[in-house]
Order: C-alpha cells, then sequence, then structure tokens
C-alpha cells in the first residue's frame, strides 16, 4: 500500500469520529459552534479535523449560532424567567458573537416581554416572602430580578406596581 494513501485513509477514519462525535453532542440539544469546537478539542482530534467536522455540520446545518441564540433566548427568557443581560451573559458564555446576540435578543425579547417575564417572576417570589417585612421584601425582590438579569428601569417599575410590597 502507497505510504500516501495510508495518511489519507487515516485522515479520513479521524474525520469520520470526529463528525460522529458532533453529531452525539448536537443530538441532545442544539449547540453553538464554539462549544461544539471545544468539545471536539476535548476529544483530542487535530485542528483541521475540528474545522473540516464543523464546516460540514454547518453546511448540513446541524449548527447555526443565529438559530440557535434565538432558540437559547426565547427559550431561557420564557421557561427560566431570565431578563435580556443574564441571557446575553450565557450566549456570550456559549461562544456566540455579540451580534448574533444582538439580533437574537431583539428578534426573541421585546421590552413589553421582559416585563412581562419579570412580573411573573416577582409575583412568584413574593408568594414565598409573604412573613417578611415590607423593606426587606423589596430589597430583596430588587436583588432577585437583578439576578434574573432584568435592566433597573424594570426593577423599578415592578417595584412600584407590585401590591404585595406594602404593609399588610
Amino acid at each position: 500500500m502507497n505510504r500516501g494513501t495510508g495518511e489519507v485513509d487515516k485522515r479520513e477514519k479521524e474525520l469520520t469520529r470526529a463528525k460522529n462525535a458532533a453529531y452525539r453532542f448536537i443530538t441532545y440539544r442544539p449547540r453553538s459552534r464554539s462549544e461544539v469546537e471545544a468539545r471536539l478539542g476535548e476529544k483530542e482530534f487535530s485542528e483541521e479535523v475540528i474545522l473540516s467536522a464543523i464546516d460540514h455540520c454547518v453546511r448540513l446545518g446541524y449548527i447555526d449560532d443565529a438559530k440557535f441564540a434565538a432558540q437559547w433566548a426565547a427559550s431561557r427568557a420564557r421557561c427560566s424567567g431570565f431578563g435580556r443581560r443574564r441571557i446575553e451573559q450565557e450566549l456570550r458564555q456559549k461562544g456566540v458573537s455579540r451580534d448574533t446576540i444582538r439580533e437574537a435578543l431583539a428578534e426573541a425579547v421585546t421590552v413589553e416581554d421582559e416585563l412581562d417575564v419579570a412580573r411573573k417572576a416577582a409575583e412568584k417570589k413574593l408568594r414565598s416572602m409573604k412573613s417578611v417585612e415590607p423593606d426587606a421584601r423589596r430589597r430583596r425582590l430588587a436583588a432577585f430580578l437583578e439576578r434574573k438579569g432584568f435592566p433597573m428601569e424594570i426593577i423599578l417599575s415592578i417595584l412600584k406596581t407590585m401590591p404585595l410590597l406594602s404593609r399588610q
């Protein structure tokens, strides 16, 4: 057998293994390009093979950062009750570009949606704080909403309108 042919076969086998590893990783949930790249790097594939496998997945539409970011933003706002700032932070940690994040948030989370999500999160949190003094309740609720990633304008709006924040 020709020595060059053996190298090509070895590279093709490694590429096939890398593609299969990528497929398995993105089967559980959508992933960003950066997440897949990091995962394949952990499996110690060569840089050339990693890039080839990722390009292959991108061509097939299995990896799409814009689609991933939009789905992530909508899901985290709706299901987890997170604000734009928290979602943006999570997407940055997943290696999504700032422009892609900005577009995804613009589509998935409007200011009205964010206010509604914050109000629902606040109502749920307040149910567990009925025995807490109103001033402490206000501070705790503000800190809770801030950790959830809501901007100060929304937090102040919630604090002004919540009926359980006054003395009972």
